[in-house]
Parts: C-alpha cells; structure tokens; sequence
C-alpha cells in the first residue's frame, strides 16, 4: 500500500510523480503519494514533508470516526495531487508539531483537511486503511513486550522475511527501527507523566535491562532518563523531542 504524503508548501514549488512535473501555489498543503519527488521551493529552500502509513491511519482512526462521511458506493480514485489550501498560521502548527509529536501531527493535518473537503479526505482514510488489519492489531497489542522481531514473526505464526516485507509494507520502515521508536516514545511520556522507577520504566516499555534503556534513550534524546526527567521538571515539555 503506497503512503500519503503530506507536503507544507509555503511558497509554492513543484515536484515530479513518474516524470510529470506538478506545479503547487503557496500557503497550502499538497497531498500525494510517497513515490512524489519533492523539489525545492520557489525560494530556493528545502520543502517539508511528511508520509503517513496505513499503521498511522489506524492510530487516529478512533478520533476522527465521528467526522467522517458516510461509506462511498462505488470505487475510490486516488488521486496523484490533492491541493488544500491553508493560511500561514495552519501551516506553522503543522511545522511546529512536525517537530516533535507524529500522531499529533497527523491528527491535526487530518482533521483540518476534513474540514475543508469532508467527502474526499474520508475516502482517502478508508483506502488507506485497507490492508491486514489483523496484522496492525497484533503489533499494537504487542509492541511492548520484551520480545525480538524473530519472535514477533514467531507468535504471529509467519516467515521471518514475509514478516519483514509485510511490516516495512504496513509501516514504512523495518520492524526493529518502528519499535524501538514506539517504545522510547512511550517510555519519554512515562518519564514525563509518572513517578515510576527508571529500571520500571524500561521493563514496561519491552527492554530487558536498565543499560540498553539508558543507551538507546540517550542516542535518541541526547540525555540519559534521570536527566531528561529533571529537565522537563523545569522546562516546558515542548523543549523535548
């Protein structure tokens, strides 16, 4: 399933989808696929962007039910360029939260793109959706445990490599990168929402000992937990990503 790909565009620019060029205004979002080669902006600077993976969907699919159309009748028609225009104060949000908060991030864009075209957007999430949700539902119930992508495969009762292929397919990216970003993000709001011990911590979030959680903590964050905690303690958590 090809991603969605969410391009800021401030002050226009253009990009190329299977040798086409596309031309897109300023003060707008631009959605299209992952395989969209994004050029420079007319100003000469790097454009921002952001894919967004089925698994992504999944997760704030809860949030946005309520504002959804009803199911289409017929087939959906993606199509390559989706233009959707947003002032400067939308599109610095977006930036903002691009920074530091990816479900976030993505909930706020949707939202807002709903907004603005409710019936084209909803079909968009449920295509984007579609694939082996039971797949989506084992590695969220799972995620967590201590467990390697060898076992993963294992309990899911699949091939290591069909297992691999299946996960960057659904994710975007291999499976051992996915979780141990999923469990340090975790362990960050821990550290950030609880009085819970460091070594608790790590054994909550799938890490088998308080060393590897310091080490991969640290190459993420550029502190240890114990420092990450007294400096949010007096600084806005925003300071943090």
């Amino acid at each position: 399933m090809q991603a969605v790909r969410f391009i800021v565009s401030r002050h226009g620019g253009q990009l190329r989808i299977q040798g086409r060029q596309h031309d897109y205004p300023p003060d707008c979002l631009v959605v299209t696929g992952n395989d969209a080669a994004v050029g420079m902006d007319v100003l000469g600077g790097r454009t921002p962007y952001f894919d967004v993976q089925a698994a992504d969907f999944r997760a704030i699919y809860p949030d946005v039910l309520g504002l959804l159309d009803e199911v289409p009748q017929g087939r959906f028609l993606r199509e390559p360029v989706r233009i959707v225009g947003a002032d400067r104060d939308v599109l610095g949000v977006v930036l903002l939260l691009a920074e530091s908060m990816p479900v976030t991030l993505l909930r706020f864009t949707y939202v807002y793109c709903l907004g603005v075209d409710r019936h084209y957007f909803s079909a968009l999430l449920r295509h984007s959706m579609s694939g082996d949700q039971a797949f989506t539902d084992f590695i969220q119930a799972n995620y967590l445990n201590q467990w390697s992508v060898v076992r993963f495969a294992e309990a899911f009762d699949m091939p290591l490599r069909k297992f691999n292929i299946l996960f960057q397919d659904m994710y975007g990216m291999t499976a051992k990168r996915w979780l141990l970003e999923q469990r340090l993000q975790h362990a960050r709001g821990l550290l950030l929402s609880t009085p819970m011990r460091v070594l608790d911590i790590a054994l909550e979030c799938g890490f088998s000992n308080h060393a590897h959680f310091t080490d991969s903590f640290r190459r993420r964050f550029h502190c240890n937990p114990r420092q990450f905690r007294l400096r949010a303690a007096s600084k806005p958590c925003a300071d943090y990503r």
